[in-house]
């Protein structure tokens, strides 16, 4: 009986674990908000659009990658960036983790979305 207190007690503190790390990748992605997209990456202009990024090995990712490929082709503007090929453009963000979303309006970097997303809240921060 005591092991299975002992196994309750170690998978309830990892969850814990989990939940403090993702909360902590979040944090660092989420500074920043309200920067100006030109500071952090002054190759990439535009006003309103977002930036997908992803990893071809990450299971999310590839659920979520060919939904973000249908609304680039609906006409939101978005760009998408392979973070095993380009780590530079993630790594001045402060993203951590993928799936991400970081949106930009008005040249400004608006919001970060993390994780499996539904694609349609990207598109009603384009619908505003």
């Amino acid at each position: 009986m005591k092991v299975l207190y002992i196994g309750a007690a170690i998978l309830a503190a990892l969850f814990l674990f989990k939940i403090i790390v993702q909360i902590l990748v979040l944090r660092k992605a989420k500074k920043s908000v309200g920067v100006k997209l030109s500071e952090i990456l002054p190759d990439i202009r535009g006003k309103d659009f977002f930036i997908y990024l992803y990893s071809p090995t990450c299971a999310p990712c590839v659920r979520l990658t060919p939904q973000i490929k249908e609304l680039i082709a609906k006409g939101v503007k978005g760009r998408m960036v392979d973070v095993t090929k380009n780590m530079e453009i993630a790594r001045k963000l402060g993203i951590l983790a993928t799936p991400s979303v970081v949106i930009v309006k008005d040249g400004y970097v608006k919001d970060v979305l993390m994780g499996l997303i539904n694609p349609a809240s990207i598109e009603n921060y384009f619908d505003k």
